[in-house]
């Protein structure tokens, strides 16, 4: 007579490695999800040094540098202090790319209307070789929370021209009368 039981695998065996194998199979799923979710969190390095994430995507195109953009915005600096805001200027900030530092405009292009952005950059990409303004920090990096309002496509054109208009009226005021 043979004993089959030695050779034949117990079912709870069976069913208790089924069940370890799932487990372990759930984890790694876990920590996948994890690892992609966390993605978003991460922020792009642009070869530049500039640190860029969207926190809430925007719609339609990215801002061109020929566009004009309405932008809600808080300036920060490493030690938290809030150095400038759109809301100390009035509430939301028209701008166009050659109107801001470099950082800022390479930022600009990553942006698309109705979305939140929050970016980081060395000083350099906002003095250049320069030293920091006087209420700056020297070495601090600036980091901007955006929110993009509206873009005007081609609002750049629009804008210099009201600029150019804004001095010339200034200057005629300035001009002593006769």
């Amino acid at each position: 007579m043979t004993d089959n039981s030695i050779a034949a695998p117990r079912p709870g065996k069976a069913r208790g490695r089924k069940l370890a194998i799932a487990f372990l199979l759930l984890i790694a799923a876990a920590i996948a999800l994890a690892w992609y979710g966390a993605g978003s969190l991460r922020p792009q390095v642009s070869p530049s040094g500039l640190e860029f994430r969207e926190v809430k995507a925007g719609t339609g195109e990215p801002i061109a540098p020929s566009d004009a953009a309405l932008l809600d915005y808080v300036l920060t600096v490493d030690d938290g202090r809030v150095m400038d805001s759109s809301e100390a200027h009035g509430g939301p900030q028209p701008f166009t790319a050659s109107q801001v530092f470099p950082g800022f405009a390479e930022a600009m292009e990553r942006m698309k209307e109705g979305g939140e952005y929050r970016f980081s950059m060395p000083p350099r990409l906002a003095w250049g070789d320069s030293p920091a303004p006087q209420d700056f920090p020297p070495d601090s990096d600036l980091t901007f929370d955006v929110r993009v309002r509206k873009v005007v496509r081609g609002g750049a054109a629009m804008m210099a021209q009201q600029q150019q208009m804004q001095q010339m009226q200034q200057e005629q005021q300035q001009q002593p009368q006769e």
